[in-house]
């Protein structure tokens, strides 16, 4: 603690009053900055490449935290860990959970699926979450947080809409990943996730045979990864379907982008 003290007095003061708030992945970044813009200092925990299962904090993100007012959490892994640690680190922090209010789905052994901003209409709930906590800890700027507010949840709705028209006619169609990422997406727009990983681990060889079966009598012919996963087991199942790997991020900062390219995959999956 006397470490990360000596840390946190060594980093530089930011020069603006923005507000600083601490999210566990990128597409969080995202919805903060587009609600806050100019008057929110975000810090990502889990970066552009990193795991969120076996991500660790370094000292420096540590100490960034104590400054936080307010701290987004996901659901991921790591959070059922490091939370206790975060909340000692700065006990006055916010904590506002993203999965807040919603119907989660859930995984092996009871746990959920975390992955709630794959479903536009899920984050259009979370926006006004996260605008009224903004506004709690800075009312001084409350104009500019609900009009990004307003911004953020035109730009979902059309989003939404603009997905919804695109893969109304796969309605029922699966379609095959390796790290169950897209539940919430699936269950949105009426489609059917199978996926290669099982309880967070690779499947055993009878359970990977069944679904390699499947996958080809449903004449699947693409299999969608993480760029956070460097698997042998997706290269497996690829080439005993003949199949090719495409890489589509559910972390990827550029949420809209991400779901957008999903969408035009499976569109072109089923033709």
């Amino acid at each position: 603690m006397r470490f990360l003290l000596l840390l946190f007095l060594s980093l530089p003061l930011v020069a603006t009053a923005a507000l600083p708030v601490a999210v566990s992945v990128l597409p969080q970044k995202t919805f903060v900055k587009a609600v806050g813009g100019e008057a929110v200092a975000v810090q990502v925990l889990v970066g552009k490449g990193f795991d969120p299962v076996t991500w660790q904090p370094t000292p420096r993100q540590l100490a960034q935290l104590a400054r936080a007012r307010l701290y987004v959490r996901a659901g991921l892994p790591f959070e059922k860990g490091w939370m206790p640690r975060f909340r000692r680190i700065n006990p006055s922090m916010k904590v506002l959970d993203m999965r807040q209010g919603i119907d989660p789905i859930r995984l092996a052994e009871g746990e959920t699926d975390p992955h709630v901003w794959t479903d536009p209409r899920l984050v259009i709930r979370h926006a006004a979450q996260l605008r009224d906590a903004l506004i709690s800890l800075d009312p001084d700027n409350r104009p500019t947080y609900e009009a990004g507010h307003e911004e953020l949840v035109r730009k979902l709705q059309a989003l939404d809409q603009e997905l919804s028209h695109k893969l109304a006619p796969l309605k029922g169609k699966a379609f095959l990943v390796f790290h169950p990422a897209w539940s919430y997406f699936a269950r949105r727009y009426g489609l059917r996730q199978l996926a290669v990983e099982q309880e967070g681990k690779e499947p055993s060889a009878r359970a990977l045979a069944r679904l390699i079966d499947e996958a080809r009598r449903l004449g699947i012919h693409t299999l969608i990864v993480q760029p956070q996963f460097n698997s042998a087991m997706a290269r497996v199942v690829a080439q005993a379907l003949d199949a090719r790997v495409v890489k589509v991020d559910p972390l990827d900062e550029d949420y809209f982008g991400s779901l957008r390219r999903l969408a035009d995959l499976l569109v072109e999956e089923s033709t």
